[in-house]
């Protein structure tokens, strides 16, 4: 197996600051239309 790491924890530790930082600019998208929304 050529793989960059084969190490599990940093593969996980990747994966969750991947899946956190997603989860942060898709709260900030959704304040932003909230804020911005004209039909409330």
């Amino acid at each position: 197996m050529n793989s960059v790491t084969s190490n599990p924890w940093l593969i996980a530790a990747i994966n969750m600051t991947i899946v956190f930082a997603v989860l942060y600019i898709l709260g900030l998208l959704m304040t932003a239309i909230r804020k911005l929304d004209p039909s409330k």
